[in-house]
C-alpha cells in the first residue's frame, strides 16, 4: 500500500506566494482539509494539486485577509479616533485609577484588610512606602487615607484601610 504524499503548507506559502492566513481562507473556500503532524500542518499531495490549480484560474482574485473597521463603530468609542492615541490610553489610565480608588474605598467601608502584596499591586509599586510609628502601631498614609499595618501571630502580614486624620472631607 501505498503512502500519501504531503506537502508542507511551508513550502505551498513559499510557492504561491501568499501568506499563511490567506491560505488557510483560500483552503476553507475550497473545502480543503489538512492534516497536522506535531507542529507541523500539511496538505494531501492531490489537495495541493487542486490548490495550486485553483490559485492558478483565480489569478485575479485577491483572497481579502484583512480587517476593515466599521466606521459606525468607530463613531462610537468614547475617544475619538485620531492618529495621537495618547488620548485613548490616557482615558484607560483614568479608568483604571478611578477603578483602583473604588477598591481602596470599598476596603475602607468594609474594613476588609488587604495582603502586603495585593496592596503595592494596587499601587502598581514594587514595594510598599516606608512606615511611620506610633506607639506600637506602623502606618503609611497614601491617597488621603491612612494604611494600618496588623500583624497577627501565625498569620500574614496585612494592611487595615482608614481616612487619613489630616484628610479634607
Amino acid at each position: 500500500m501505498a503512502r500519501e504524499e504531503l506537502v508542507p503548507l511551508s513550502r505551498l506559502e513559499s510557492e504561491l506566494g501568499i501568506s499563511r492566513v490567506d491560505l488557510l481562507l483560500l483552503l476553507r473556500r475550497l473545502g480543503l482539509e489538512t492534516l497536522r503532524r506535531g507542529m507541523r500542518t500539511f496538505l494531501s499531495e492531490q489537495d495541493a494539486s487542486t490548490l495550486i490549480s485553483s490559485v492558478g484560474s483565480h489569478a485575479r482574485e485577491a483572497v481579502v485577509a484583512e480587517l476593515v473597521p466599521d466606521a459606525a463603530a468607530i463613531s462610537q468609542l468614547p475617544v475619538p479616533s485620531e492618529p495621537a492615541w495618547f488620548k485613548a490610553d490616557l482615558y484607560a489610565d483614568l479608568r483604571l485609577y478611578r477603578e483602583r480608588l473604588e477598591i481602596l474605598e470599598q476596603l475602607m467601608r468594609t474594613g476588609i484588610e488587604i495582603d502586603s502584596r495585593e496592596l503595592a499591586d494596587l499601587f502598581q509599586l514594587k514595594r510598599l512606602p516606608a512606615v511611620e510609628h506610633q506607639g506600637q502601631e506602623a502606618y503609611f498614609d497614601r491617597l488621603g487615607m491612612r494604611f494600618w499595618r496588623r500583624s497577627r501571630p501565625g498569620q500574614r502580614l496585612s494592611w487595615r484601610v482608614c481616612v487619613a486624620p489630616d484628610a479634607e472631607p
